[in-house]
């Protein structure tokens, strides 16, 4: 059985303790019933960390016991995926870190809803990168997936994405996925709700982005990153 886990990031360490923020503390002890002596598993940049609480005078704190450093997941994936509406979203940001993505580009396609700028995106991106931090904890990932701020599909850095690039299309003419050979480092493309528009589908198609189908029928956004990634990791072979 699984030991609870907890993030690491806000928690502050002095000498072999760690002193555990009071939002951690809280859902060790009121949700998951931890109490002194219990064991837990701390994340942290890539690193597992076995720690041993104590739960007394108003703080939890949690002696180190040992660490080890997460092996690298592969294949390596990089999501680009169309800004979608925020429950389908945040579904999406979910599955990205189940499944085992790097990294995620968001971008803003002509058929996303959402827009967002200034201080409303500073909020957003907060409250996403926390979805990702949660969903590692659920995963036992040691490092959550990396979050790239929002831009146009036009104005993405592509040339530093992997070499092999796939996108979810629902045009005619597509590759099955499982067809696809998986290399180690790849970047899959899916689009917002009611899929991509012809130019950005042209776009990808210029960037080196083979055309591929997730089966006969038309899955929710949200859904096509879960088959999509989780599909890709379970077909790649070293």
């Amino acid at each position: 059985m699984s030991l609870p886990r907890l993030r690491l990031e806000r928690c502050s360490f002095d000498n072999g303790i760690w002193t555990i923020d009071a939002e951690e503390a809280h859902h060790l002890v009121r949700v998951r019933h931890c109490y002194t002596g219990s064991l837990v598993e701390g994340l942290l940049n890539g690193e597992k960390i076995t720690l041993r609480l104590h739960c007394g005078g108003g703080a939890v704190t949690a002696r180190e016991l040992s660490r080890e450093t997460e092996a690298a997941f592969e294949p390596r994936m990089e999501l680009v995926l169309g800004l979608l509406k925020n429950d389908q979203l945040d579904e999406a940001l979910r599955f990205c870190a189940e499944t085992g993505v790097f990294r995620i580009h968001l971008a803003v396609c002509e058929r996303s809803v959402p827009r967002y700028e200034g201080a409303r995106l500073a909020d957003k991106m907060k409250r996403w990168r926390k979805i990702l931090d949660e969903a590692t904890k659920q995963a036992g990932a040691a490092a959550p997936p990396l979050l790239c701020e929002p831009v146009p599909l036009s104005a993405m850095d592509f040339a530093a994405m992997p070499a092999q690039r796939l996108a979810a299309m629902l045009s005619d003419g597509t590759l099955p996925l499982r067809d696809a050979a998986i290399e180690s480092a790849l970047a899959l493309a899916v689009g917002p709700e009611g899929d991509w528009a012809p130019e950005e589908a042209e776009l990808l198609l210029a960037e080196g982005f083979a055309p591929v189908s997730l089966g006969a029928r038309i899955m929710r956004a949200s859904t096509a990153v879960a088959a999509f990634c989780s599909g890709a990791a379970m077909l790649y072979k070293k």
